[in-house]
């Protein structure tokens, strides 16, 4: 890795940027896939290591992936490898700032030894991550406006796309909904981070029978994705793949050839 890049990434940690230098920070990694996932194992560095220094928004990664590689970087022979190295890193920050590269040196050694231990594990997770990253696209929902829906319908779009998402679910009153609506509504859900909502709101989405309805199995093969669940993710790939009408066919072959290479 770049120093530069390393530099930034233990600025935004320590939270060593004004709010311009985050927001820019913070939307490069939402389109680089590879800075994102150093972030998180930076992240996991310094919180298995005790490290209070850092700060960081949640919903930048899996909370459930980031406390998967806490308990790898936890184990008793990894924390012995590295103690030489945290105790060295943390003695030169203090008494020396012209030592900044080998103190950047230093960190690149935990990460090389953390890479080591876990590599498999850490490749897996990140490849089912990064073909979640690859394959959603909330934000190309199919528009109700275009279709000359109603008022009421289409003003959730609106809401939508000015990510108004608690605003959308709160219209999420009634039991009975169009698809469009449930579309909608389980995608503010994915937003939020609420995928429990979003699964059952998806399932609602199926339950309607409509020309629309194969695309609840789709959205909630990405919410299984997102999650690392692949046994789950596999079946959802079995029933879009025994009906050539349902939404995203062709995706879903291509798909189901790469989450093989996973395992």
């Amino acid at each position: 890795m770049e120093e530069k890049v390393q530099k930034e990434i233990e600025r935004y940690l320590h939270n060593e940027m004004n709010m311009e230098e985050r927001s820019i920070f913070e939307k490069k990694m939402k389109s680089d896939v590879l800075l994102k996932e150093e972030v998180l194992l930076q992240i996991a560095i310094h919180e298995s290591f005790d490290d209070p220094s850092i700060e960081h928004t949640q919903n930048i990664y899996d909370l459930n992936l980031i406390n998967k590689i806490k308990e790898q970087l936890q184990s008793d022979e990894l924390r012995n490898t590295s103690k030489f190295i945290r105790k060295s890193t943390k003695k030169h920050k203090e008494s020396n700032n012209s030592n900044i590269k080998l103190v950047y040196k230093f960190i690149a050694s935990i990460a090389a030894i953390v890479l080591i231990s876990f590599m498999l594990f850490y490749n897996y997770q990140q490849s089912s991550l990064s073909l979640y990253n690859e394959y959603a696209d909330w934000d190309n929902l199919p528009s109700l406006i275009e279709k000359g829906e109603s008022n009421v319908i289409s003003e959730l779009e609106l809401l939508y796309d000015e990510e108004e998402y608690k605003k959308v679910i709160s219209r999420n009153t009634t039991s009975s909904k169009t698809p469009y609506e449930l579309i909608y509504i389980g995608a503010s859900y994915i937003k939020l981070n609420d995928f429990s909502n979003a699964s059952i709101t998806f399932e609602k989405l199926i339950n309607t029978n409509s020309l629309e309805s194969s695309r609840g199995y789709w959205y909630k093969l990405l919410i299984y994705l997102k999650q690392d669940k692949l046994n789950d993710a596999n079946n959802m790939l079995t029933i879009i793949l025994n009906d050539k009408k349902n939404y995203n066919y062709e995706k879903s072959i291509e798909l189901s050839e790469r989450i093989k290479n996973l395992k």
